[in-house]
C-alpha cells in the first residue's frame, strides 16, 4: 500500500523511493556491469571458437591426404571416355582402348497394328509371368477392376445426392439406396436432375463398354505394357512401345547392363481372332488382330564393357569402371576406332594444391583477425578478452606450430615457401612466386611439410596443428569450460538480482510502516495544537 501522507502532508513515497534507490544502485550497477562483461566475453569466445572450428575442418581435410596430394587426369580423347583420379593413383601415362561398351539386353516382343488386342496366351521373362486369359489372368483382373470402379461410382453419386439434400442416408441399407436411386432416375421425383442422370449414365456406360471389350475382344497393347511394368516381381525390365506408321512394337529393355543381367523370354500370346492375317488394315467393325509370330526378335545382347590396357583385357558390367587401376576410375562413352587408344596422363594438380594452401592461410588469418578484434582495447572501451590468458595461450601455440621446422629439406618451413607473418596484426601473407617455385621444384617436400613423412617418422604441421585445435574444439575443451563457467556466473547474477529485489521490497515495506507511524503522530500533534489554539482564542 502506498504512503499518502494525509496526516502530515509529506510525500513519504518519494522519500522511500529515493532511500531504496540509493541503497540499491551500487549493487544493481555491479551486477549489470558483471553480467555485461560475461555476455561480451561469452560472445567473443563463441565467435573465436567458430573460426577455430572452421579452420580445424580445413586442417583435417589437409591432413587426410585428399587436398595436398590432389592429382588430375588429362585425356587425349574425351569423346571416348572420361577419367577421375584420387590420391591412391600413381602419376604417369596410361593407354586404354575401348573395344565396346556395356549394354543391356533388348528384345522386340511383337510388332502389330496400333489397336491390336490379345485374348489368350502368356508372356514370361525372369520372375515375371503375365497371363492374358483364365483364372487370375489379366482379362479377369482388369474386368474386376472396372466392375469395382463402376460400383464405386454408383456409391459416389448416391452419397453426393444424400449430402446435397441433407438426407443423411446410410448407403449400407438397401432402403436408403433405393431413395437415392429414385432421386437419380425417377423423373417424377421432385429432386430429379436430368443433367445429373445423363452424366451418371454416360460414365456407367464407359465402364460397361470396357468390361464388354475385355470379355469379347481382349486386352490392349497399353494394358499389357502396364501389366508388365507394374508386375511386383519385375526387378527393372521395362516394356516400351515403339511406333512406326500404323504399327507398334513392344520392346523389353533390361534395367542393368552386363552379360550376367540378361533374361530369357517365352510367349504364347494369341490375338482375339486368329483368322485374320498379320497385319490387317484398321477397321472399326473388325479391330485389327494378328495370328502367331516369333516373340523373341532379339535386338541387343547383354554385354560387359571391354577395355584393353596394353595386352590386358579389362571388363565391367557397367560403363563406369571404378578403381580399375588403383585410384583411377574410367567412365566409358564410346568405343575406339580400330587401332586407336586414349592416353590418360595422371599428374599432380599444382593449381588445386596452390588454392588449398591459400585457403589454409585465409582461414588461419580469420582466427588471428577475430582474436585481434576481441583482445585489443581502445581508448574508449576495454576489449571483451583483454588480458584473457586462454586466448593468448592459444595464439601463442598456433604461432609456434606455424613457425616450426618440419623435416630437413629445403622447404621445411612456411617461410621457405613464401608464407610469412605480418608484424602488424600477426596474420600470414603469401609470396606467390616463391610458393609457385617451391611446388614446381619439390612438390613432395611441400607435401611432407604439411603432412609429414611416415617412412621417416616425421610429424607434419597438420598433426601438430590438430593437437592444438582439439584443445579448443572438442567438448569439454578450454573454451567450452570457460563458456560453461560464464553461463553459471550469469545464472548466479540472476539469483543475486532476485535476492536484491527481495531485500529492497522488504526495505520498502519497513520504511512505509515507519513513516506511517510518524504520519499518525504528526497528525495527532497537529490535532492537539489546533485544539489548544482554539481554547486560547
Amino acid at each position: 500500500m502506498l504512503m499518502t501522507g494525509i496526516g502530515s502532508g509529506i510525500d513519504y513515497e518519494s522519500m522511500i523511493a529515493a532511500i531504496v534507490g540509493a541503497e540499491r544502485a551500487p549493487k544493481d550497477n555491479q551486477l549489470a556491469r558483471q553480467e555485461g562483461m560475461n555476455h561480451a566475453e561469452k560472445n567473443a569466445l563463441q565467435e573465436i571458437q567458430f573460426t577455430l572450428n572452421s579452420f580445424r575442418d580445413k586442417v583435417e581435410d589437409l591432413n587426410s591426404n585428399r587436398e595436398l596430394q590432389k592429382l588430375k587426369a588429362s585425356l587425349s580423347n574425351d569423346d571416348v571416355l572420361s577419367a577421375s583420379v584420387d590420391s591412391n593413383a600413381v602419376p604417369g601415362e596410361y593407354s586404354f582402348e575401348v573395344k565396346h561398351l556395356a549394354q543391356a539386353q533388348r528384345d522386340q516382343l511383337f510388332k502389330a497394328p496400333e489397336d491390336s488386342m490379345f485374348s489368350t496366351g502368356t508372356i514370361s521373362f525372369g520372375a515375371v509371368s503375365v497371363k492374358i486369359d483364365g483364372a487370375g489372368g489379366l482379362q479377369e483382373k482388369l474386368t474386376t477392376e472396372q466392375t469395382d470402379k463402376k460400383a464405386a461410382h454408383v456409391d459416389q453419386v448416391y452419397q453426393k445426392i444424400s449430402d446435397d439434400k441433407n438426407l443423411n442416408l446410410d448407403l449400407t441399407k438397401q432402403a436408403d439406396r433405393d431413395i437415392a436411386k429414385d432421386i437419380l432416375e425417377n423423373s417424377a421425383n421432385s429432386d430429379f436432375d436430368p443433367d445429373r442422370l445423363a452424366s451418371y449414365t454416360e460414365q456407367q456406360k464407359t465402364y460397361d463398354d470396357k468390361i464388354t471389350r475385355l470379355n469379347t475382344q481382349g486386352v490392349t497393347i497399353e494394358e499389357l505394357q502396364l501389366a508388365i511394368n507394374n508386375d511386383p516381381k519385375n526387378d527393372g525390365v521395362k516394356a516400351t512401345l515403339v511406333r512406326s506408321g500404323t504399327d507398334v512394337s513392344m520392346v523389353l529393355n533390361a534395367k542393368e547392363t552386363g552379360k550376367d543381367n540378361g533374361y530369357s523370354i517365352t510367349s504364347s500370346l494369341k490375338a482375339s481372332d486368329s483368322s485374320y492375317p498379320d497385319p490387317v488394315p484398321a477397321d472399326p467393325a473388325n479391330p485389327p488382330k494378328f495370328t502367331s509370330y516369333d516373340p523373341a526378335v532379339h535386338l541387343q545382347d547383354p554385354l560387359d564393357a571391354t577395355v584393353m590396357f596394353g595386352t590386358m583385357e579389362l571388363t565391367s558390367a557397367t560403363n563406369k569402371m571404378e578403381n580399375v587401376i588403383d585410384g583411377i576410375t574410367l567412365n566409358l562413352k564410346a568405343a575406339n576406332k580400330t587401332g586407336e587408344t586414349v592416353n590418360v596422363k595422371v599428374e599432380r594438380d599444382e593449381a588445386s594444391v596452390n588454392s588449398t594452401i591459400k585457403s589454409f592461410v585465409e582461414d588461419y588469418n580469420k582466427i588471428i583477425e577475430t582474436v585481434n578484434t576481441y583482445t585489443k582495447s581502445s581508448e574508449d572501451k576495454a576489449a571483451a578478452l583483454s588480458g584473457n590468458s586462454a586466448t593468448r595461450s592459444m595464439v601463442s601455440r598456433l604461432r609456434g606450430v606455424i613457425g616450426a621446422e618440419y623435416g630437413s629439406s629445403n622447404y621445411n618451413t612456411l617461410s621457405r615457401l613464401g608464407i610469412t607473418t605480418n608484424r602488424e596484426g600477426g596474420t600470414l601473407k603469401i609470396d606467390q612466386k616463391k610458393l609457385d617455385k617451391a611446388l614446381e621444384d619439390d612438390f613432395d617436400a611441400v607435401s611432407k611439410l604439411f603432412l609429414g613423412d611416415e617412412s621417416n617418422s616425421q610429424i607434419g604441421m597438420m598433426d601438430q596443428m590438430m593437437l592444438v585445435l582439439d584443445d579448443y574444439h572438442k567438448n569439454g575443451g578450454t573454451y567450452d569450460r570457460r563458456i560453461d563457467q560464464l553461463e553459471i556466473n550469469n545464472k548466479q547474477i540472476a539469483e543475486d538480482r532476485e535476492k536484491l529485489d527481495s531485500r529492497m521490497e522488504a526495505k520498502t515495506l519497513s520504511l512505509r510502516a515507519y513513516y506511517a507511524r510518524m504520519d499518525t503522530q504528526i497528525a495527532q500533534m497537529n490535532q492537539t495544537q489546533n485544539m489548544l489554539v482554539s481554547m486560547l482564542m
